[in-house]
């Protein structure tokens, strides 16, 4: 076998190997980190066999690699990520970039060859997650007497401290925060299989947006669910208005008008919260309960809960006032909320450091995008990275691979169709 076609096996084999042992819990509390890390490395030693490609390509992946490796660092360092166990956090962390760089590089190579087979295997390992996390939660919420146990929000705790607990859901291959919020954020790409799609095809993906939101509300992640809604309102409004127009409004004035309501909801959201409030405490619903009642003590201006996540974005707002240009890059006492990586970066490391980390985001996936401008779906496109965005600005991304894993091998996949 030739070198190069080796090559390709094994660049294909690493993502291929890690979409399952990410998206499936059970498979990846089972082969553990190093199998995750051991992907990454198929995919090094497959690059490295490319010896063509490395000799016109070293520049830039040198730069990427060099990315992957320093981003960690900058992380522990501005933005207090990575805990005690700071070596777990670096080896998650190249697998985090992992699918940045991998979509960067077969874009570069323009070879799809790399990557062919990868959307039925992103399907059959969300696909399989999805119902398995859904019956689970149907079985803790409802059948298990007056208690309700929220098995994804267990798994997204990290206060938990039963390990084998923890491990006995995964290995009931319930998905997590991760896999949840990669989900919100697959939403726009799973509407656009279903605008490319006919017939049986479309039917199957009209189950599948279906069984993503079933997942996500009965996760009783709040936030999950408000963006979920908000994402799901704005491609109905936006298909709507592409329906009584016959397609003269493109997909992205669409999508854009069907964002407007949003603003009145925005306005309504203090009586809105406190209604929705009410309601889930009244359907024993209460972590929905307290999440609604926290928001609607915010918007009133009134003192929040101690740990409610909101009170602690003020701590990093008040970071951010004291040095919005440099942060603590010339050392001071940190202000971090641990709940906002966006804040929490701007905070540490203000916009020289902000700027920095997203030059560096940019190397790694530098190329990974080629073609969005003129693609018929970008709109859709740049709606899930704004998805992303959000939860970064509102709760924490840098720990979930699951979330650039679906989002930026969703787009690679859209963008080569």
């Amino acid at each position: 076998m030739k070198k190069n076609m080796l090559s390709i096996h094994l660049i294909r084999a690493s993502v291929w190997l890690y979409v399952i042992w990410l998206l499936l819990p059970a498979v990846q509390t089972t082969g553990r980190a190093m199998t995750g890390a051991a992907c990454v490395g198929l995919f090094g030693l497959g690059v490295l066999l490319d010896t063509d490609t490395l000799k016109k390509e070293w520049l830039s992946l040198l730069a990427r690699a060099a990315c992957a490796a320093v981003m960690p660092l900058l992380m522990r360092k501005y933005m207090d990520r990575g805990g005690t166990n700071f070596a777990g956090f670096y080896v998650q962390q190249a697998m985090f970039w992992f699918p940045l760089v991998f979509a960067g590089h077969v874009r570069t190579l323009n070879s799809k060859s790399l990557w062919k087979g990868l959307k039925w295997v992103l399907l059959a390992a969300a696909v399989i997650t999805l119902f398995t996390t859904t019956g689970w939660l149907i079985e803790g919420m409802f059948l298990r007497g007056d208690k309700i146990y929220a098995y994804s929000r267990s798994l997204g705790f990290a206060g938990e401290d039963d390990p084998l607990y923890l491990k006995e859901l995964m290995l009931r291959n319930i998905g997590g925060y991760d896999f949840i919020y990669a989900m919100v954020a697959a939403l726009p790409f799973t509407c656009i299989a279903i605008q490319q799609t006919q017939g049986k095809k479309r039917a199957a993906f009209l189950a599948l947006i279906v069984l993503q939101t079933v997942t996500i509300v009965l996760s009783q992640y709040t936030y999950a669910m408000l963006y979920a809604a908000a994402v799901l309102a704005v491609e109905m409004i936006a298909l709507f208005i592409r329906q009584i127009t016959k397609g003269r409004v493109s997909t992205g004035k669409s999508l854009l008008l069907g964002a407007l309501p949003l603003l009145l909801g925005i306005a309504l959201m203090q009586p809105l919260a406190q209604l929705a409030s009410a309601i889930c405490m009244e359907a024993g619903l209460e972590n929905f309960a307290y999440s609604f009642e926290q928001l609607g003590l915010a918007l009133q201006g009134s003192a929040t809960d101690a740990n409610s996540r909101l009170s602690h974005y003020l701590i990093a707002a008040d970071g951010i006032k004291q040095s919005p240009f440099f942060g603590d890059l010339f050392g001071g006492a940190q202000q971090m909320s641990y709940h906002s990586d966006v804040l929490d970066l701007l905070s540490g490391s203000g916009l020289t450091g902000a700027v920095i980390a997203g030059g560096m985001v940019w190397l790694m996936g530098r190329g990974s995008l080629r073609g969005l401008k003129n693609h018929p779906h970008r709109a859709q496109i740049v709606f899930s990275f704004a998805i992303v965005g959000l939860i970064a600005l509102l709760g924490t991304v840098v720990y979930s691979r699951d979330i650039p894993a679906v989002v930026m091998l969703g787009a690679l996949l859209v963008l080569e169709e």
